[in-house]
């Protein structure tokens, strides 16, 4: 768990040094790791390992406890609540990459509310909502291509930790 909690961390960084038009955008790709997490650990741990990237990345952003770092929460939380829901086990209703694209459509609904309610309380901002959703449905697209190739690969390597 502290491996998959590390790469997290610095998945969640490395992606803040990427130009992007908004900074509500992001790629998502700590949301690999936690994909990871829940299919080899479980359910507890990919949300200990989610809450811990969290928590490490914003300290080390020098975030913690700023509005980043509540966003951050927030849309963490949807991300794996919707993981769950949306995942049981190898057989579960959707695959990886449809799990991944909940997740990320849960991460964005949420912080995309929180910054309409405590940041940009206007109704334009609203009209919004579907570029940020059709962002969401292209990273959680590639997040969950690359989670299912990882997975996949490592349980041909024997991997299984649950």
């Amino acid at each position: 768990m502290g491996l998959l909690v590390a790469l997290g961390v610095i998945l969640h960084r490395a992606e803040a040094l990427l130009p992007l038009p908004s900074p509500w955008i992001k790629l998502g790709l700590a949301n690999i790791i936690t994909l990871l997490a829940l299919v080899f650990l479980g359910f507890r741990e990919a949300c200990v390992v989610t809450a811990l990237r969290i928590l490490l990345g914003s300290v080390l952003a020098g975030t913690f406890l700023g509005p980043t770092f509540f966003l951050s929460l927030a849309g963490g939380a949807a991300a794996v609540g919707a993981m769950v829901i949306f995942y049981q086990g190898a057989c579960g209703p959707l695959s990886l990459v449809g799990v991944s694209v909940v997740s990320a459509l849960a991460h964005t609904l949420a912080v995309f509310f929180l910054v309409h309610a405590f940041l940009i309380p206007q109704e334009a901002f609203l009209t919004l909502l579907p570029f940020f959703f059709s962002l969401a449905l292209l990273s959680g697209i590639l997040n969950g291509m690359v989670a299912n190739h990882l997975a996949r690969r490592l349980l041909r390597e024997g991997l299984r930790l649950k």
